[in-house]
């Protein structure tokens, strides 16, 4: 008889995140204070990601990348990603993956970031 034993058995085993994903994470961001909220995930850095703050398109001021598709996002309303004050977050940081960016959202980001 096999008996499956689970450590913790209210979690479930989630990859990490992946670059150009959209998660809740809690994350602190210059100029405010750690709270749950949708970032787009960067490069890994060792044990941490650089994480890039979306907010709804209305609060973004113009001078970060406004997404194409925010349905893909996991977003219901259109949304900019702030490329300009990024932030760093650990594996423990990340609650839910929502979706990811289109290629031409990533394109659109990198383009900002120059």
């Amino acid at each position: 008889m096999k008996i499956n034993y689970k450590p913790n058995p209210g979690q479930s085993r989630r990859s990490p995140p992946r670059q150009w994903e959209v998660w809740l994470a809690d994350a602190a961001f210059p100029g405010s204070e750690k709270k749950r909220r949708p970032v787009v995930v960067g490069k890994r850095n060792g044990m941490t990601w650089t994480v890039y703050e979306l907010v709804p398109a209305s609060a973004s001021g113009g001078l970060d990348a406004r997404l194409s598709d925010p349905a893909r996002a996991g977003q219901d309303r259109p949304s900019a990603v702030k490329v300009k004050k990024p932030s760093e977050a650990g594996a423990d940081a990340f609650v839910q993956k929502l979706g990811e960016l289109s290629h031409e959202d990533i394109s659109k980001c990198i383009a900002a970031m120059r």
